[in-house]
């Protein structure tokens, strides 16, 4: 048995070395580009994430749906004119019921397919979809079935804490342990109960076990992938001790929940695949459903209910588990990819095993009912995510400057004549972005939608620098009440 929880970060090494080979391979193919053809790649890449960006804006006033031509741009007062690609030719555009849209530039060519500069360059309402080889699919489907597994890990671990919880209540109640950990379960048959009793089963379908220790002490065993005791890599046995609910107690006692889940990106994902089920009446298959129209029971379509799937804040993919009809999870692995950690390691899951996505629980058991989400809350979501991209696009050219002129300008105006628009553009929420120069590089900063300094969420700053986009700072740990006098 391991005791250690998650062996398994060894593993980063592996794949820091795959993904530098693949970067590695990316440059040599690049290497063989003509300099004044790569300019124009990013370039057609800025002009077609600038028409996303439209599209996009015309979709949220046409419920959600995307025009036939993209002279409905122009049509809409969006656009002049609809803009071609960096070699002068006309984009390819056309409706997709999956993607929403495909817009493609045919390359230096002019003619579908092409290798190096010739090759097409096709967005969708996604972002660049990206053809990729059938030794980079494999390796893709490679990492994403071990992040699958480190997701699971981290839900088995949760899902064992609950089971503790679950343990250490009959003691207090009945004066003794369980005889097996099914006699903990929830009598009741509420929907709070069926979410508890959800948490005795490990994302693999197998019961959790029940060890009572010495010193009457308890632990929750997972016997891995199989399900077998004493196995090996994914069918290592791990468990969660009493220990574990004490630390969860205490992080009740502070924060007034068991742990502070500040991902809201996860969170709205998990609260619009509950919205997908209530549509639909089953889960949705995969996340990218909620970008495509909700079938209805009576066979009829609801719009989509995202534009474009979040990424967490180091560009990766949330894993999205599903174990039965009501079942599902969102998970994401923080900055080394890996099931457990701490601070910008840390996971986090939503909804919490044994809650719902609709409440958290507050101090003596209370239940908090979040609010509901403000109409514009997507539009927020939405426009966070297009400054982003703007920033990232006035990134590639602040290096460019460097390159050209030996250091990054001394305002962020002197890179406005090599913006498709010739002019800096106000982030989406009509302000400035804030531009100033340091010691190592640079720091571009955008205040969200409060537009101010700090706050959280789609008002939470975003920052770019020269080594990409900056990870948030988290927000400052409240002081511990004090205790009541007698």
């Amino acid at each position: 048995m391991n005791g250690s929880g998650f062996p398994m970060r060894a593993r980063t090494l592996v794949t820091a070395v795959l993904l530098l080979c693949l970067a590695v391979t990316a440059l040599a193919q690049d290497d063989d580009i003509a300099r004044a053809d790569r300019t124009r790649m990013r370039e057609t890449r800025e002009t077609m994430r600038s028409l996303m960006q439209d599209l996009r804006a015309w979709a949220e006033t046409h419920e959600n749906a995307y025009p036939e031509k993209l002279q409905a741009l122009v049509e809409a007062g969006l656009r002049k004119e609809v803009p071609k690609d960096a070699w002068g030719n006309a984009f390819q555009y056309k409706q997709d019921s999956d993607a929403g849209y495909r817009l493609v530039s045919l390359g230096s060519d002019g003619k579908a397919g092409g290798e190096g500069a010739a090759a097409d360059i096709t967005f969708t309402r996604n972002g660049e979809l990206v053809e990729l080889k059938p030794e980079q699919k494999a390796e893709l489907e490679r990492r994403r079935d071990e992040q699958r597994h480190e997701a699971r890990l981290t839900l088995a671990r949760a899902r064992m804490v609950v089971c503790a919880e679950q343990a250490l209540n009959f003691r207090r109640e009945n004066q003794k342990w369980p005889g097996t950990l099914a006699d903990a379960m929830r009598k009741g048959d509420t929907p709070e109960d069926k979410r508890v009793n959800a948490c005795f089963n490990d994302p693999w379908g197998n019961p959790f076990e029940l060890r009572v220790l010495p010193a009457d002490n308890v632990a929750i065993i997972c016997r891995g992938e199989e399900g077998a005791e004493d196995g090996t890599g994914r069918n290592a046995d791990f468990v969660v001790s009493e220990r574990d609910v004490r630390r969860k107690t205490r992080q009740t006692d502070r924060w007034g929940d068991w742990r502070p889940n500040t991902d809201w990106q996860a969170q709205s994902l998990a609260e619009e695949i509950e919205a997908w089920r209530k549509l639909a009446g089953r889960l949705p298959n995969e996340l990218a459903d909620l970008t495509r129209p909700v079938p209805m029971p009576d066979g009829k379509q609801q719009n989509a209910l995202r534009n474009v799937l979040p990424t967490d804040n180091w560009g990766r993919e949330y894993i999205y588990l599903r174990m039965g009809d009501d079942d599902f999870a969102v998970i994401g692995l923080g900055k080394d990819a890996l099931a457990g950690g701490i601070r910008e390691d840390a996971d986090v899951i939503f909804p919490e095993p044994g809650s719902y996505p609709q409440e958290r629980r507050g101090r003596g058991g209370a239940v908090i009912v979040r609010p509901k989400e403000r109409t514009d809350q997507k539009e927020h979501e939405a426009k966070a995510e297009v400054a982003a991209e703007q920033m990232r696009d006035l990134a590639e050219k602040l290096s460019a400057f460097k390159q050209d002129k030996g250091s990054y300008p001394e305002k962020l105006a002197d890179v406005a004549d090599r913006m498709p628009s010739g002019e800096i553009p106000k982030d989406p929420w009509d302000s400035d972005f804030s531009y100033e120069r340091t010691e190592a590089g640079f720091k571009l900063t955008c205040t969200g939608s409060d537009r101010a300094a700090g706050g959280q969420g789609h008002a939470a700053d975003i920052v770019w620098t020269e080594q990409g986009r900056a990870e948030p700072k988290p927000e400052p740990e409240p002081e511990p009440e004090p205790a009541p006098e007698d």
